[in-house]
C-alpha cells in the first residue's frame, strides 16, 4: 500500500483503538519511552477504592466537575485538518476532510500535496472500516473485529469520534484528586482500569490537556491529548488544534491536527463510491 495511505489507516486505527488499550507511567511529552509489562488483568468485581479527600480538595472538585460535563453538542459535524503523523517508521502530512454523524460513521477524505493529489477515502463505523487507495487502486474493507490485524487492540467508535470533535477521550471515573496551579486547574478521575487527569485554563475554562493512562499495575498504554486555539463554532467553543501522543508496548505515535472550515449541525453526506476495476484486499 502507498505509505501515504497506510499512515492514514494506521492514525485511524491507532486513535480508534486506544480505549481498549493498557497504559503506565504518565507521559509528558512526545519522547517519553514507556517499556510493555504483561500482568494480570484485574477482575471485573474488584472494587476500586476511593481516597480520603480534604475538604480544601473537595471543594476544588466540586466546583471543576460541571467543566467536565461541558461538551461539544452535534448532530453532524465537518471540517478539514492539517494533519502530521508520525509512527511505526513512518512520517505523513497530508490534509483530511472530517465529517461525522453522532455514534453512526466517520468518513475522512486525504488528500496531499496541500490538498491537490486525492490519496485515501475512509468510512468508519461503529462495526467496521473501508479505506479506497486512490494511488494504488485498491480497496481495504474490515471489520472492527479485524482491525486486530493491524494494530493490537480492541477498537472503540466513541473514542476515536470524541477525539475528532474535541471531546474528552473518555467520559467517567471518580473524582480522586483536583489541584490549583495558578493558571490552570487540574481534576484526576479513577476507575480500575484508568487514570485520567484534565487541566482547564483559568481564565475560560476552556480544556487545556487531558493525560489518560490505566493504573500502573496493568499493561502499559498512555494517551496525551492536548488542546488550543479555541474558537467559537455553533455557539460552542471549538479547540482548533489537537495535539495526540500515544505510547503502547508497540512503540509511539504522534498526531496533530490543525482544523478550519468547521461546521456543527448542517446538512453532510458521506459519499463513499468505490471506482470500477479496483482490487479488494
Amino acid at each position: 500500500m502507498n505509505r501515504v495511505a497506510t499512515g492514514v489507516l494506521m492514525a485511524i486505527i491507532l486513535v480508534w483503538g486506544f480505549s481498549a488499550c493498557r497504559s503506565g507511567k504518565k507521559p509528558v511529552r512526545k519522547d517519553v519511552t514507556v517499556d510493555s509489562v504483561a500482568v494480570e488483568e484485574i477482575p471485573v468485581e474488584a472494587p476500586f477504592i476511593v481516597p480520603e479527600l480534604s475538604l480544601e480538595k473537595q471543594e476544588l472538585i466540586n466546583r471543576l466537575l460541571p467543566l467536565k460535563e461541558q461538551e461539544i453538542s452535534f448532530t453532524t459535524f465537518s471540517g478539514k485538518a492539517k494533519m502530521r503523523y508520525e509512527g511505526g517508521g513512518e512520517k505523513q502530512e497530508f490534509v483530511a476532510s472530517i465529517r461525522i454523524r453522532k455514534d453512526s460513521v466517520i468518513w475522512v477524505s486525504v488528500s496531499a500535496l496541500g490538498g491537490l493529489v486525492q490519496v485515501a477515502r475512509a468510512l468508519v463505523t461503529p462495526d467496521s472500516i473501508r479505506l479506497i487507495n486512490y494511488l494504488q487502486r485498491e480497496v481495504i474493507a474490515m471489520p472492527a473485529s479485524d482491525a486486530r490485524r493491524l494494530l493490537p487492540a480492541d477498537l472503540d467508535f466513541a473514542t476515536l469520534q470524541n477525539i475528532l470533535i474535541g471531546n474528552l477521550p473518555r467520559n467517567g471515573g471518580i473524582p480522586t484528586d483536583a489541584t490549583d496551579f495558578g493558571g490552570t486547574w487540574s481534576l484526576q478521575l479513577e476507575d480500575r482500569q484508568y487514570v485520567q487527569q484534565l487541566a482547564y485554563n483559568k481564565s475560560d475554562s476552556t480544556l487545556r490537556s487531558s493525560q489518560v493512562r490505566t493504573q500502573p499495575d496493568l499493561p502499559q498504554t498512555a494517551l496525551v491529548m492536548q488542546f488550543g486555539n479555541y474558537e467559537t463554532v455553533g455557539g460552542q467553543r471549538f479547540a482548533a488544534t489537537r495535539a495526540l501522543n500515544i505510547i503502547t508496548g508497540e512503540g509511539q505515535y504522534y498526531l496533530d491536527m490543525h482544523f478550519n472550515g468547521v461546521a456543527i449541525d448542517e446538512p453532510t453526506d458521506f459519499p463513499f463510491s468505490i471506482p470500477k476495476k479496483y482490487t479488494m484486499k
